[in-house]
């Protein structure tokens, strides 16, 4: 360990810091002590999560040192004679300085509450590299908790079995009011057991010391979070008002810190968001028509027999009819609105949501009863099976009901001034946006009497309700407003600083631009603008689905896998344009071409795909026999957000066009029209930089995978020609900017990409493999994977290897493998450029088919 003194503040860091971590952890400090919020930019591989948790819990025992001084105070600043003591006024004015007393509001007395930190980010894979990051520094004998789902922390088994997250929530709270659940049983004998509080843990460790001592983990989690130092916990756990209360989250006095805080504008607005579709409310008026009938005969039953039902509701028929009316009523009010003949939609006020639930008698002061009922409609559904015919789905109408007024009136009426109004005080926030609803003969032919028993009419075409947030302010204005100590938003890719914190409509007088801990020798950057064969390279919607466009990008890959040692990640704007682009390629022998050299994985939109995805790029960048995986990704997804491909796992990222969202969505339409009304009102940005901002923010995202430590080094290539326009340009991360080069003809960006490689591998430290072979995993190569076979590998193994790299298909379903089988002694090579003066060192992999054998392919190649 090594102990610095930053700002008054003893720092325990792993190692000597870099300058720019020490830069980053003086800003942190200046932010808890001057009680002051911040937002803190730091390139991805900087080692801003340790750096974060060290400044941060570093000045929380300076802070817990001045409070216990304060309390023997009289035992210091006195000597034996009564006279003050000069050693005693010197430790408390060192002690004040480092706790930052007297900067702040919040200096009192030694009974004031100790600060927790609260540390938010968006997932919980995120939230467990954290954790691991504490278990490597000296904090970590402070108290931990973190918090997540039932979903994830509940190992009773049949709450397990519950497909929904709200039949899981009813289930567990019905059998543990019941004390039927022995695991919430056994919390109070177990809460003292040090396994819980000796280390911290993260989600899964939390599961298996829980499994371990037959212990609820979801209900430990809430009794650990009481002593807790600090609280790890996601986005929406910290933004929303009913998460809050239902996980008891105070932030009276407390620090808030935002990782990964690029998200944060996003899950701001989507948590105060909701769209109420006419499936939701069929569904809805459904579920409480079967269940009034149901409900109906119990009644009747008890009162004919004299009898009780073994598990009566809560609730009565008299109670589902009104409901029932009330939905009814709130359907043909949403159809009675007209629309626009061509089909698209209709805007109001976010005022206007208020005043259609006022008709249906739902306010401020009902919508509580309103939601306690349809609370108990859902528990009854889902612990009750004698209901499971009537609730085959466990009441997700009336669930997602539950959530809409949930969202609706979350907002504390204290909220607004005095003498305004609540709902006019949102209307500055939201929009109601009112459209025909897509999909739904679809939703309905699935409903229909599968025996065609029934002749009814066709359903007209229902409408959807959106109720949406186009600010992040507001979430964040309401954070402010429960005295929180310090908010610390920090990320890799915050830039431009002042733009972001308009946005959040709360001061943040502390900004931090960090550069990287980098050297200019390990990071190369291209703006590749023509292809192979000098196509202009442009994903733009006009051009993105010309054949001729997607083979020339398909054949600056194959060059690309032919040269980058390891892995490489292949970036796409979207899933359509990925999927055209694998449709194209398929087709046109490229990816039979890109497997030569590199197995192809494709990310799939499902979690458990997606495990078993990366899972195969790891095994095929280990594998001794290929020459690394190609992972074929979208910006925004799972690929581009908080995975770590450090070293072999990712060598090179290739993007391959600017991710803007759909310019013609309704609410990136009325996003941008938000914000150009705001603009007139406020410092903020246009509609326009904001659009321009989305891209240029995933497209940063995507870059951080490639460089992911101080020893790391990578190629960052940029190929669509918009990217050298001055405005694009400028927005890319501030630590790789001035190393951006365009390149007119591919031939020239191939050859420095090379010597790149080249001189990495020679001067560069190589990570070890890490499978447990003995053979090392190579760097660059110019062989086809197939012939980079050692001793002892068979040549069938190694064809069967390489034609599983080609079976893309199974990740996008429109691709048709050619029912041709290809020879694997075909090799797409061309020997010149098609781009005028290219000289033989400038020559790169065409769309030519040339016979050649194992032993000359590998010769051939190395001529580029």
């Amino acid at each position: 360990m090594v102990f610095l003194k930053i700002r008054g503040v003893d720092v325990d860091f792993p190692f000597e810091p870099y300058a720019c971590q020490r830069s980053y952890m003086e800003k942190v400090i200046q932010c808890l002590q001057e009680g002051t919020n911040g937002v803190l930019e730091s390139p991805t591989g900087t080692g801003k999560t340790l750096c974060l948790l060290c400044a941060t819990l570093a000045w929380r025992s300076a802070y817990v040192a001045k409070m216990q001084f304060e309390g023997l105070k009289q035992h210091f600043t006195k000597d034996e004679e009564g006279q003050s003591s000069t050693y005693g006024q010197m430790l408390a004015n060192q002690l004040g300085g480092a706790a930052g007393w007297g900067n702040t509001e919040q200096t009192a007395g030694p009974f004031m509450e100790i600060p927790k930190i609260i540390y938010a980010s968006r997932t919980h894979s995120q939230l467990s590299q954290a954790v691991a990051e504490l278990k490597n520094t000296s904090y970590s004998n402070l108290k931990v908790c973190i918090l997540g789902s039932r979903e994830q922390l509940c190992i009773h088994p049949e709450v397990q079995e519950q497909t929904s997250n709200s039949a899981k929530v009813h289930m567990c709270k019905a059998k543990t009011s019941s004390r039927l659940c022995v695991f919430h049983n056994n919390l109070d004998e177990k809460k003292s057991e040090k396994e819980f509080s000796e280390a911290p843990l993260d989600i899964e460790d939390l599961v298996k010391v829980g499994r371990k001592h037959k212990v609820c983990p979801y209900y430990m989690a809430r009794e650990l979070k009481s002593s807790a130092d600090i609280i790890f916990m996601p986005y929406n756990y910290l933004l929303d008002p009913k998460s809050r209360k239902a996980h008891s989250v105070d932030l009276k006095n407390h620090i808030i810190v935002f990782d990964e805080a690029h998200n944060l504008e996003k899950m701001c607005e989507e948590s105060s968001s909701f769209d109420l579709t006419a499936y939701d409310l069929a569904s809805c008026v459904e579920e409480l028509d079967n269940l009034h009938k149901s409900v109906a005969e119990i009644e009747v039953l008890n009162e004919k027999f004299h009898t009780e039902s073994s598990t009566p509701p809560d609730f009565s028929a008299t109670e589902l009819i009104k409901l029932k009316s009330m939905l009814l009523e709130l359907e043909k009010k949403i159809d009675s609105l007209p629309l626009p003949a061509n089909g698209s939609g209709i805007t109001k006020p976010g005022s206007f949501l208020y005043e259609l639930f006022a008709e249906l008698q739902i306010t401020f002061e009902t919508a509580p009863i309103l939601l306690e009922v349809l609370d108990k409609v859902v528990s009854y559904a889902t612990t009750n099976t004698g209901t499971s015919v009537v609730f085959g789905n466990k009441a997700a109408g009336v669930s997602k009901l539950g959530d809409v007024l949930k969202i609706a009136f979350s907002h504390d009426s204290s909220a607004a001034q005095p003498g305004s109004n609540l709902a006019n005080v949102l209307s500055n926030y939201y929009k109601v946006y009112v459209k025909p609803e897509e999909g739904f003969q679809k939703k309905s032919k699935a409903n229909a009497d599968p025996w065609g028993t029934t002749s009814s009419k066709p359903k007209k075409q229902g409408r959807t309700l959106s109720y949406w947030c186009f600010s992040p302010g507001h979430a964040m204005q309401d954070l402010a407003r429960h005295g929180v100590h310090s908010i610390i938003l920090t990320s890799g890719t915050l830039s431009p600083l002042e733009s972001f914190t308009a946005e959040m409509h709360i001061d943040f007088p502390v900004h931090l631009e960090n550069p990287h801990v980098i050297e200019r020798h390990q990071v190369w950057l291209g703006m590749v603008t023509k292809g192979p064969d000098g196509v202009k390279l442009n994903s733009s919607y006009e051009n993105r689905n010309s054949t001729d466009y997607i083979n020339s990008l398909g054949n600056a890959i194959v060059n690309f896998a032919r040269i980058v040692p390891n892995g490489l990640l292949v970036f796409f704007p979207s899933y359509p344009v990925m999927n055209k682009c694998l449709e194209v390629w398929q087709e046109s022998g490229v990816s039979n071409s890109i497997s030569q050299y590199k197995t192809m994985v494709v990310e799939p939109r499902g979690k458990t795909q997606f495990v078993e995805a990366m899972e195969q790029f790891y095994d095929k960048i280990n594998d001794p026999t290929l020459n690394g995986a190609a992972f074929f990704a979208v910006c925004r997804g799972k690929v581009s957000e908080g995975l770590d491909f450090a070293d072999i796992n990712g060598r090179a990222v290739v993007i391959t066009g600017l991710p803007f969202p759909p310019r013609m969505d309704p609410k990136v339409v009325l996003k941008m029209a938000f914000l150009d009304e705001g603009k007139n009102a406020a410092k903020g940005l246009t509609g326009r930089q904001w659009y321009r901002q989305q891209a240029s923010r995933a497209v940063n995202q995507a870059i951080g995978r490639v460089i992911r430590h101080r020893l790391d080094y990578g190629a960052i290539l940029l190929c669509d020609h918009r990217f050298t326009y001055a405005d694009a340009r400028a927005q890319l991360p501030s630590w790789v900017r001035p190393y951006a080069t365009t390149y007119n003809t591919f031939g020239q960006a191939i050859k420095d990409l090379t010597s790149f490689f080249k001189t990495a591998d020679r001067t560069l430290p190589q990570p070890a493999a890490k499978n447990k072979t003995k053979v090392p995993v190579t760097t660059a190569s110019f062989q086809p994977s197939h012939s980079r076979v050692t001793a002892g590998v068979s040549g069938a193994s190694c064809r069967n290897s390489c034609q599983e790299a080609r079976r893309i298909d199974s990740h996008v379903p429109s691709l048709r493998r050619s029912p041709e089988p290809r020879s694997f002694d075909k090799l797409k090579v061309g020997y010149t450029s098609h781009e005028p003066g290219a000289t033989n060192q400038e020559t790169c992999v065409q769309h030519r088919t040339v016979r050649c054998t194992e032993g000359s392919g590998g010769q051939e190649g190395r001529r580029s």
